[in-house]
This record gives C-alpha cells, sequence and structure tokens, in this order.
C-alpha cells in the first residue's frame, strides 16, 4: 500500500504544475475506489454493521488536497527518504500505515530547506516557488523576475520565464502586490503595442497605452501630461514643429550609420555581431534598413561586424599571446561557425557550457546585460554568446 501511496505521490508531483485539477480529479477517484475496495472487503465479514462506509470526498478535501507544492514536496520526501520505506512488519509489530509514513514526511517538510536558484539562500517550504522547469525560487526574488522588466525598462525580460518557459499567470498574480500587478500588465501592453508612445514630460517618460490616445494626443495617465503620438513631443494642434536637439541627434546618428527602432523610435548602435538586434522595448528589426525583422532581404552579416566578433571569440579563448599565423587561421574558422549559427535559440541546458578560467581583472561580462561575473559565466557551444546564470534562465 505505501508502495502505492509513493507511486501516487510521485505522478502528481511531477504533473501538478501542469494540469493541477484534472490530476486532483484522478487522484481522488482513485483514493475512492479504493476506500470503497477496503469497505466491500469489510462488509463481506460476519460482522459488517462493525464498519462505516467511506466518507465522500469534500469541496475542502478538493481544495487542500490541490496543495502543489505541499504534494510535490510530499511526493520528494517519501521517494527520497529511505527510512521511510523500511518494513516495519513482523508478527511482534503491526506495519507502518502509509498515512503515518505521510505524517513522518510532513514532519521533514517543516524543517527541510529549500535553496533559491537566483540568491542561493535556503528557506523553509513556505517561503519557495517551483517553476515547471524544476527551478526553485524565494518569494523575493521570483518577484524580482516578474517585475523585472518593469522595473529596468527593459522589454527583452517580458514574458518573464525561467529557461525558455513563461511563469504562469496565477504564479505571477500571487507573487505581486495589486499595485506591482497593475504596473506589470501595463508593460504587457507596451510589450504588445508595436508603434509605442511615451510621455514627452522629461520627468515622467511612462508609456502611454494607445487607450489613452484619442486623435493623436496620449494624455499620460499619470502627470496628465500630453504627448503628440506622431512625432513623440509636446502636444500641438498644428503640424509638427521643428526639434533643432532631435534634428542633430539623427543627423549625428546618420553619420554613425545608427539606426531607429521602428516600434519606440529608440537610436541603435551595433557594437559587435549581427544584424538581427532586440531593441530594449522588445521589437527586432534588421539594423541594415531597419524593417521589422524577416521582413527583409537583407544579408545576416556585415563582413566588418563579422569579423569584429571573430576576433572577440578568438582572443577571449586565447587569453594571451598567440602567433599571427595560428590567430588567422582561428579567425577563419570562427567566421565559418558563426556563418553556421546565425540563428542560434540557445536552447536546451546542454547547449551552455560553464567557464570558471580565464577571467579577465574585472569579472566576466555578460555579453546581454553587461554585468560583470568573478566566478563564472556561461557560454553558449554554438555561437559563443556569454551570459550569466540569470539572463539564462530569464533572457534568452
Amino acid at each position: 500500500q505505501l508502495l502505492e501511496d509513493t507511486k501516487l505521490a510521485y505522478s502528481i508531483a511531477n504533473d501538478v504544475y501542469t494540469d493541477a485539477e484534472l490530476i486532483t480529479q484522478m487522484a481522488q477517484q482513485e483514493a475512492q475506489a479504493q476506500d470503497d475496495r477496503i469497505y466491500a472487503r469489510q462488509i463481506s465479514t460476519d460482522h459488517p454493521l462493525e464498519y462505516e462506509a467511506p466518507p465522500p470526498y469534500t469541496e475542502k478535501l478538493r481544495q487542500d488536497f490541490i496543495d502543489d507544492e505541499i504534494t510535490s514536496r510530499l511526493a520528494a520526501m517519501l521517494t527520497a527518504d529511505d527510512s521511510l520505506h523500511e518494513d516495519t512488519t513482523s508478527e511482534a509489530n503491526p506495519s507502518v500505515s502509509s498515512t503515518q509514513c505521510q505524517a513522518k514526511a510532513l514532519s521533514h517538510l517543516s524543517r527541510e530547506q529549500f535553496e533559491c536558484c537566483a540568491c542561493r539562500g535556503d528557506f523553509r517550504l513556505a517561503s519557495v516557488k517551483k517553476l515547471k522547469c524544476g527551478h526553485l525560487y524565494c518569494l523575493d526574488c521570483i518577484k524580482r523576475v516578474v517585475m523585472r522588466a518593469t522595473v529596468e525598462h527593459d522589454l527583452v525580460y517580458m514574458p518573464p520565464r525561467c529557461c525558455g518557459t513563461p511563469i504562469t499567470r496565477s504564479l505571477i498574480v500571487s507573487s505581486v502586490t495589486a499595485e506591482e500587478l497593475e504596473e506589470f500588465e501595463l508593460t504587457e501592453k507596451e510589450k504588445d503595442t508595436r508603434e509605442k508612445t511615451y510621455c514627452a514630460n522629461s520627468d515622467c517618460r511612462r508609456f502611454v497605452a494607445p487607450t489613452h490616445i484619442i486623435s493623436g494626443q496620449a494624455t499620460c495617465p499619470r502627470c496628465k501630461h500630453k504627448t503628440c503620438s506622431t512625432c513623440k513631443n509636446n502636444y500641438h494642434k498644428d503640424d509638427c514643429p521643428a526639434d533643432l536637439d532631435l534634428r542633430a541627434t539623427l543627423d549625428l546618428g546618420q553619420k554613425k550609420r545608427w539606426q531607429r527602432c521602428f516600434s519606440c523610435r529608440a537610436l541603435v548602435e551595433i557594437d559587435w555581431g549581427c544584424n538581427h538586434m532586440t531593441c530594449r522595448c522588445g521589437a527586432q528589426f534588421c539594423y541594415q534598413c531597419g524593417i521589422e525583422w524577416r521582413g527583409c532581404q537583407c544579408t545576416l552579416w556585415e563582413e566588418q561586424n563579422l569579423y569584429r566578433r571573430a576576433e572577440q571569440v578568438v582572443d577571449r579563448a586565447a587569453g594571451g599571446y598567440i602567433p599571427p599565423h595560428l590567430r588567422q587561421q582561428r579567425l577563419n574558422e570562427v567566421q565559418e561557425e558563426l556563418r553556421d549559427n546565425d540563428e542560434c535559440n540557445h536552447y536546451g541546458r546542454k547547449k551552455f557550457s560553464m567557464i570558471t578560467e580565464g577571467a579577465p581583472r574585472r569579472g566576466f561580462r555578460c555579453e546581454m546585460c553587461n554585468a560583470r561575473h568573478r566566478n563564472f559565466i556561461l557560454r553558449c557551444k554554438s555561437c559563443q554568446l556569454d551570459v550569466c546564470a540569470d539572463c539564462r534562465r530569464n533572457r534568452v
């Protein structure tokens, strides 16, 4: 019986996050059927009236049973603790019931410490959340992941995700306050809006949703400032006036071959890499022509950027002097590798290697968020991209 209970608990632990209600119903039906079989055997004895029929499952029991955090941890304890599976049956002593074993497991759980994958702190069961990918987050860190796009004004973190799998809506709602949820939902709208308008008030710069734009006049719900949704400057009734500062910046950008994001109109400068650009607003476009990504026939690489990226990869791996002829040979090889992996999506746990040696004086640099890290960096085996653990889980 204990083995059957353990199998059931283990199955629930694996599936409860994806189909909790269905698994709950199936488990309830199985448990009810088991009670019915026991009751049937009992009433077949000479004294059937001594036994009571099994109680029906009530709504309260259903709600208690669906607690996925407790269920999954209970299953883990039942399958991991050998002491819970020892055969205690003997002629002198009755066997330990599965209920007693589960109670013992729950006692373990109340003292168990779980490590947050982000901050590496240890927390009690009630203070951690498990995502579909299997990673555990403490309450503060899961809120940070959910609110990162909103707080940092960087829409590449939308939707909130870990290992490429979006965080469920129910977990998002339970992780933030009502005010934070309102800000989060506004950031969702910002992500989904193709042509974005931001408040022209330099002290505000809040995103103005399309529902607040009427006849080209965008009214900021926070500061009530009015913005022209066409030129993105202060609202005006006549044609858009000339903005001398903006004009000077655009002229400089044209000379330096900067590109403008089609969605938020921000200026973007390429440092290295291919022409596939991702703006902070989340829009993807071709750096060569500025058109939304996959909407043009431009080449993926410009030769000078490809060569510059190959130099970065080769010199980074060498860590010091390398003979010129060997360096040139390696440069040619890396350029071909980069061309072959032009659309690397970085998916899969085995796509990255952990690099712990050869760090520069200031530490390893994440090529996505530019943060510096002393201990290690994760390097994509296909395209050689260096990322930190946070960007690996929540951004790529």
